[in-house]
């Protein structure tokens, strides 16, 4: 039985079927503003995506390290050596790569809320970070 999918299946659920809150440490301004005006519906659909991204980021680094770990080596400890050995160099290809469209998907996702469409915002000016130009 494939029993290591229930417990992500279940945080998934969860974390979907509340309305969380779409707070973040380095959220610019804007992003605040719009995320203020967001419909439940919005919101739900913030969650579905914060809970997907979540779960798809401790997947692909996650069961990889585990899964060649125990196939390869046969050893809890060795797992954990490789995870940690393997998972800075796995943020910096993702970063180049992947961090981009994330980017991308993201302030499209805000610039289609109701509020951002009445505001005239555009994808492209959408500052997702304190830092971000």
């Amino acid at each position: 039985m494939d029993w290591y999918w229930i417990l992500p299946t279940i945080l998934l659920l969860a974390a979907a079927s509340r309305s969380s809150s779409t707070w973040s440490p380095f959220q610019s301004e804007q992003v605040k503003e719009i995320c203020a005006h967001m419909t439940r519906d919005e919101r739900r659909a913030t969650a579905w995506r914060g809970a997907a991204c979540g779960l798809l980021i401790a997947l692909v680094f996650g069961m990889t390290a585990v899964l060649l770990g125990m196939v390869i080596c046969r050893s809890a400890l060795v797992v954990v050596t490789l995870w940690l050995l393997t998972f800075p160099l796995a943020a910096l290809v993702s970063r180049k790569k992947w961090w981009p469209q994330v980017v991308r998907s993201h302030q499209r996702f805000l610039a289609s809320t109701e509020w951002a469409q009445s505001q005239g915002i555009k994808p492209e000016e959408i500052q997702l970070y304190t830092w971000q130009k």
